[in-house]
């Protein structure tokens, strides 16, 4: 089947908020890193417009998997997924959001995960539709990091370890997670193929005792509690010792 998939811009008006603005002023906001949701990310003149005459500066980028610099996917939830440098991340004082839901803005505190609890930026999201500011900061994935936390210490000593495979475009990568059998030869794989995650049944594998996603990287955060026995993103199963052994805010939420 050929698909084809077409972007669906807001056509109504794309601005800061008062809210928004007062925020800015009152925390004394100088650099911003500016993300928007698809709809919202290709009519930003305006907000770009509105942090110049607060005189702030704006700092974008194209994101992994991204089309268009601004853009923010879901699965943009690591620190290198939005391809700033180590200067820029200085330099921001915090991340604004245009968009609505909280989907997308929760990426760019997943983003943050690993650095020191001190260094954590807000995110500021801002509603063009509902015309209303929230903010998002670490505490609104405390939990689930732990949770994530006690997953990575079940995989680095399990036995049989359930591997999650789709066969949907973008989100394929078994031949990555082939990988896995050379990196922990002493551990046994079994890959599950399908073209949808089915939670429900996950149970009727009780041999495995965590598993390993390699869908989107957020079915492993958001979704933590529907794996009774724990789940790990790909990604971070690769790197499990190294996660588990340095100081960072995962060891401290």
């Amino acid at each position: 089947m050929n698909v084809l998939f077409l972007d669906a811009p807001y056509t109504g008006k794309v601005e800061l908020c008062p809210e928004t603005i007062t925020f800015l002023k009152k925390k004394n906001i100088r650099c911003v890193a500016l993300y928007a949701s698809v709809q919202f990310c290709n009519n930003l003149e305006k907000i770009q417009e509105q942090l110049d005459r607060l005189n702030i500066k704006h700092i974008t980028s194209r994101a992994d998997r991204t089309h268009v610099r601004g853009q923010l996917l879901g699965c943009d939830n690591y620190h290198d997924s939005l391809h700033l440098n180590a200067k820029e991340l200085e330099e921001i004082d915090a991340y604004l959001y245009i968009g609505d839901g909280k989907f997308h803005p929760l990426a760019l505190v997943y983003a943050q995960k690993d650095v020191l609890k001190d260094q954590v930026k807000e995110i500021i999201c801002n509603d063009p539709m509902a015309r209303k500011m929230s903010m998002m900061d670490f505490s609104a994935i405390r939990v689930i990091l732990r949770k994530y936390r006690a997953s990575l210490m079940k995989f680095l000593v399990a036995k049989k370890v359930g591997v999650i495979v789709t066969v949907k475009p973008g989100q394929e990568h078994l031949k990555a997670s082939f990988r896995l059998e050379k990196k922990f030869p002493d551990t046994k794989f079994y890959f599950f193929v399908d073209d949808v995650v089915s939670f429900s049944q996950l149970e009727n594998f009780p041999f495995i005792e965590v598993w390993i996603n390699t869908t989107c990287p957020r079915v492993g955060f958001d979704d933590q509690e529907k794996f009774v026995r724990g789940v790990v993103n790909l990604n971070d199963a690769f790197m499990v010792r190294e996660i588990l052994g340095k100081e960072n805010a995962l060891n401290n939420v």
